[in-house]
């Protein structure tokens, strides 16, 4: 039988006599629950459509404990709190700013350190949300990796007036207020077989975290970083550039646009992977950038003949295409 969880929207399948609550378990979810028996309450969810059976009656409706009920058929749950495998809980913190500087192309690299005793839980590439002056919330990608501990990254553009005053107002509070972490392009789990980082201008800031958590991680497989921008002067500072070009299985790419004849790579980003791999079928792809950009880097490499399964992105989740196909 099928059990969907609302909010999420995950499926469980459960066995039949199974509890719902140990169908979550053995499937990976972490779930609230404490006592087991119905007293503490903890496991209670809303029963939206379906029956379940628990102390030997049946209910159609209403709240009960998953950890005493079987579903008679499939069901559709609302159940708060519940995790599914590789996800973890959402934290607002207050963190310190311990430094915010211009590293070049107009882009700030801003560290933030959490409360003692509250290390961030995150996974490599995902991003948190930064907190304006007006109390709405703006996203950035997390360019610290999980072993950093305490200390968060952030690669921030400051053109726009926007920008500009958050970062005013960083340096003069010396403290932001996050929360953390969101998204699903991460590596929670390292690929078999090798990995193909993309990235224009600030998108950089994710590739720096599946960077630094594969090389902590001893990821073996080849890893081709390409990293794009209009012209030369907006490549930014990264700390671990040097080091990472002493890595065997690291290949570093700088692709610019707009302007040829300098002393690296000049196209587009999509054309950079193709002249590179006359085979795509083998690669696993991240792309960090606008949506304009991540589609067509997209659907390039879907005509060179790569599964569009193969490449994962934020902007799949956040800008989703209309399914006519146009952007």
């Amino acid at each position: 039988m099928k059990v969907t969880l609302n909010p999420s929207g995950s499926v469980l399948e459960v066995q039949a006599g199974e509890r719902i609550l140990d169908a979550a378990r053995r499937q990976g979810y972490a779930c609230p629950q404490a006592c087991r028996n119905g007293n503490c309450h903890i496991c209670a969810a809303l029963l939206v459509e379906g029956r379940v059976r628990q102390h030997g009656l049946e209910q159609d409706h209403g709240e009960f404990f998953t950890c005493l009920a079987e579903p008679l058929e499939d069901c559709v749950l609302h159940w708060d709190g519940v995790l599914a495998p590789g996800e973890l809980p959402v934290r607002e913190l207050a963190c310190q700013v311990v430094a915010c500087d211009e590293v070049g192309g107009d882009v700030f690299r801003l560290r933030l350190r959490t409360p003692a005793g509250k290390a961030p839980r995150y996974h490599a590439g995902q991003y948190l949300l930064l907190q304006r002056e007006d109390e709405e919330y703006a996203a950035f990608s997390l360019a610290s990796a999980p072993h950093g501990g305490r200390e968060l990254e952030l690669h921030i553009l400051a053109r726009d007036e926007g920008t500009v005053a958050l970062i005013a107002q960083l340096r003069s509070r010396g403290f932001a207020r996050v929360k953390l972490p969101f998204g699903d392009t991460h590596l929670a789990e390292l690929p078999d077989g090798p990995l193909v980082l993309i990235a224009a201008g600030t998108g950089m800031a994710q590739m720096h975290s599946l960077i630094e958590h594969c090389r902590v991680a001893g990821f073996k497989h080849p890893l081709h970083l390409y990293w794009g921008a209009r012209r030369p002067e907006d490549f930014y500072e990264l700390a671990h550039w040097a080091e990472w070009q002493q890595l065997p299985n690291l290949f570093l790419h700088r692709v610019v646009s707009d302007q040829c004849g300098w002393q690296g790579r000049c196209g587009l980003l999509h054309e950079a992977v193709r002249e590179d791999f006359a085979d795509l079928k083998a690669l696993h792809l991240y792309a960090s950038g606008s949506p304009a950009m991540v589609y067509a880097t997209l659907d390039a490499l879907v005509e060179a003949g790569m599964d569009a399964h193969q490449m994962r992105a934020d902007v799949f989740a956040y800008a989703p295409r209309p399914l006519d196909g146009n952007a």
